[in-house]
């Protein structure tokens, strides 16, 4: 069958991010036989994204059209935009109208509220979670042209396919960023109380085999050998340091590539770090997430702040670019607590530190059970408009002059989180790779 796979994500705050989740499930489909054309507005642009669609959509003929839906929103309390959903639906309705084929939603985005994204956008069908069975499954169905009673189809997948990656898609993000996603297990034990990652892929962390991730490895720096590649699992040193098998392999058969990934501050070990920066480690997105050990454990943390400086000190002395995104605001948040992790954070730099107020409250996690419990939540919400928590008794509008006045002019503590993304574009067009090469030649000159 021929099928079209689209990606309605056109956010690229603080820069675009590939479409990771729509190249597996091409993936798996063209495993199976089928064509598979896949389509992301952001290389066309939003104002031809239309015409462009629908001039595909007319020459290719889709059987089948599945949409990828990545995000509801992007979790900063101080963008007063609509929700990105709005910009899915409106995009769902277009093929609507260009196309007859039946319409399947997946996505995490979606995967967070799917019957209400299906029934506003008026699409046929869903699948919730991982996707590769489960649309392979449904596709095959279709084909015989049976009728299928069941609207969302829920599975977790048991093979992990490699991304299929579309050249002219990824030759716009390298362009971009230089920055080219892979994952290399999915699922994630910890309890964090923000997120839905055990939601999406489960709360067991499953590998996906070292050999056909060095082979992918390799094909994309042969490929595009500035590109600094993103390990996008959930967290990449998981709790059973499977992840250190990988990086022995890479180092035996001398895959040694940039690359940066979310790496847990958690039983976090010196030699594992030295390990990871011998194996390319170029950046790192720390998970710090609060800022000090109460807002920590309230949070779910299991690790406490004392470990972070010399976490951060022992990666910058190998040369590794540390970034920690931070949320204030979260359960247990205090005055006081707010003040003491304005001075831990300072304490970090020179790594940097990406600042958010308030957290996002999302459905599916558990952090929605303890907002209604304290009477955050409207009994009317419809679980996609912005919601944030503020722990009881913290203003939001104390909490933003406190951040804003804190941190003004700090070129390390970046708060509101979106105020330095033309500087960071500006560095990712030029390429991280190649910016990092040019500091060291004029260090060593």
């Amino acid at each position: 069958m021929r099928i079209l796979l689209l990606s309605t994500n056109t956010f690229s705050e603080p820069y675009a991010v590939y479409p990771l989740g729509m190249s597996v499930i091409a993936g798996a489909l063209t495993a199976a036989g089928h064509e598979v054309r896949q389509f992301d507005p952001m290389v066309c642009g939003r104002d031809e994204c239309k015409n462009q669609l629908a001039g595909l959509v007319q020459e290719f003929r889709p059987d089948i059209i599945g949409v990828s839906i990545r995000n509801l929103d992007n979790m900063d309390s101080s963008d007063e935009s609509e929700p990105l959903i709005h910009g899915s639906i409106e995009i769902v309705r277009q093929l609507r109208k260009l196309s007859s084929a039946p319409i399947i939603l997946g996505g995490s985005g979606f995967s967070l509220q799917p019957e209400t994204i299906l029934r506003l956008t008026g699409a046929d069908y869903g699948i919730v979670g991982e996707g590769e069975d489960s649309v392979v499954s449904l596709v095959a169905r279709l084909s015989k042209g049976g009728n299928i009673t069941e609207k969302l189809h829920y599975a977790c997948s048991k093979e992990q396919f490699g991304a299929s990656y579309q050249e002219d898609i990824l030759s716009f993000y390298n362009n971009e960023t230089n920055i080219i996603p892979l994952q290399t297990k999915r699922g994630c034990s910890s309890k964090c109380i923000y997120c839905t990652y055990p939601l999406l892929e489960g709360n067991r962390v499953r590998m996906r085999d070292p050999e056909q991730v060095i082979s992918e490895i390799i094909r994309i720096r042969q490929q595009f050998p500035n590109a600094m590649l993103y390990f996008v699992d959930a967290v990449f040193n998981d709790p059973g340091k499977k992840y250190l098998e990988l990086l022995e392999l890479m180092l035996r058969r001398n895959v040694v590539v940039p690359w940066t990934a979310f790496i847990t501050p958690e039983q976090l070990e010196e030699e594992e770090i030295r390990l990871m920066a011998a194996a390319g480690m170029t950046a790192v997105d720390l998970g710090l997430d609060a800022t000090t050990d109460a807002t920590l454990a309230g949070i779910g943390k299991n690790f406490t702040f004392r470990d972070i400086p010399q976490i951060c000190r022992t990666m910058q002395k190998l040369d590794v670019e540390v970034t920690a995104s931070v949320m204030f605001g979260g359960p247990g948040e205090t005055e006081q607590t707010v003040m003491d992790g304005i001075a831990n954070l300072r304490s970090l730099e020179p790594a940097y530190s990406i600042i958010f107020s308030g957290i996002r409250i999302l459905p599916g996690a558990p952090l929605l059970d303890l907002a209604r419990k304290q009477g955050m939540v409207p009994p009317d919400w419809d679980e996609i408009s912005k919601i944030y928590y503020f722990a009881p008794g913290l203003s939001p509008a104390w909490l933003d002059h406190a951040l804003k006045s804190a941190f003004a002019g700090n070129r390390h503590c970046i708060y509101p989180p979106g105020s330095r993304n033309d500087q960071l574009k500006k560095i990712l067009r030029l390429g991280y790779v190649k910016l990092k090469n040019l500091q060291l030649m004029k260090g060593s000159s």
